[in-house]
């Protein structure tokens, strides 16, 4: 999150708890990459802070996940009830959620659980709430707007991306998506997997939308080229979902637009960061040059 340190970070937090007529006492930062994730144990809370996001897409974000869990008992991370998210002069957006404590022992992801939880969201109908259509690069986009230098990289990359950004758009426009349209969750990767006691639950909402459902699968598949996920692990998850992306006419498209996804975390944390940069420096480069198979830096 760029410019904001984990101090600048807390006085946001004071800010929102006291909104909400919440305490911040005893909060403790667990996650500090695009956004950042703090957890406050006394009130079994978890209090997320965007940026890029208003109050009122967040509320439409925390309306689709209450109808998963109130009308369909789908395993959804749920927000605090009479907690509405709250809109900071700084520009962020902080939000809301219960808090799911997570085993220190716990068995490990499988993603089989990932694939059943997203074949059972795109098998539900519509929620009564509209949702925005998915934008594959709002993220990224608003990162590049900015009219400041980007940590990390010069003007001429910061052209070149943005032109790069402007033809896989362009294309995937252009897409053919058999499995059709309907509800996304927009980001469908094994990190956003939780465990709440027993079952597998699925968390981080914000990209929840309209969309082609080839897009919840395509993490997958990026996650073995890029990050060195097992042949085995794809496998079961194409078993489980019931359908291999890597036979998807548009394969090629879409594991390059998950890779410049991947650009939008580096870049709001390079300037503060050494490992936020290099693993910038590594990932455009390698999008530059049409590397389609080095194995990226994790964060």
């Amino acid at each position: 999150m760029k410019d904001f340190t984990e101090e600048s970070l807390r006085d946001q937090l004071e800010l929102a708890c006291s909104a909400r007529g919440m305490s911040a006492a005893g909060a403790r930062l667990v996650h500090h990459y695009s956004n950042a994730v703090f957890v406050l144990p006394a009130l079994d809370a978890v209090v997320r802070i965007n940026v890029g996001q208003t109050a009122p897409a967040i509320g439409i974000t925390q309306e689709v996940t209450r109808w998963l869990v109130n009308e369909h008992a789908y395993p959804a991370t749920a927000p605090v009830e009479d907690a509405p998210p709250v809109q900071l002069d700084s520009g962020l957006t902080a939000s809301f959620w219960r808090y799911y404590p997570q085993p220190d022992d716990g068995p490990p992801f499988r993603s089989a659980h990932l694939a059943d939880l997203l074949r059972r969201l795109h098998d539900l109908p519509m929620p009564p709430i509209e949702l925005p259509r998915w934008e594959p690069f709002g993220a990224l986009r608003r990162v590049l707007s900015q009219n400041v230098p980007l940590p990390g990289l010069s003007d001429e990359e910061v052209e070149w991306l943005r032109d790069r950004v402007d033809a896989v758009q362009h294309q995937i426009a252009a897409a053919h998506w058999p499995l059709g349209h309907g509800m996304v969750h927009g980001d469908g990767w094994a990190g956003n997997l939780l465990w709440d006691r027993d079952r597998v639950m699925l968390g981080d909402w914000d990209n929840v939308s309209l969309g082609p459902r080839e897009i919840d699968l395509i993490p997958t598949w990026h996650a073995a080229i890029r990050y060195g996920r097992e042949t085995a692990w794809v496998q079961e998850f194409a078993d489980t979902y019931g359908y291999d992306m890597a036979r998807h006419e548009s394969f090629d498209l879409l594991l390059q637009m998950r890779d410049l996804v991947q650009l939008s975390g580096p870049l709001r944390r390079a300037g503060e960061s050494e490992p936020h940069l290099a693993a910038l420096r590594q990932r455009f480069e390698g999008i530059r040059t049409g590397n389609r198979s080095q194995s990226w830096i994790g964060l």
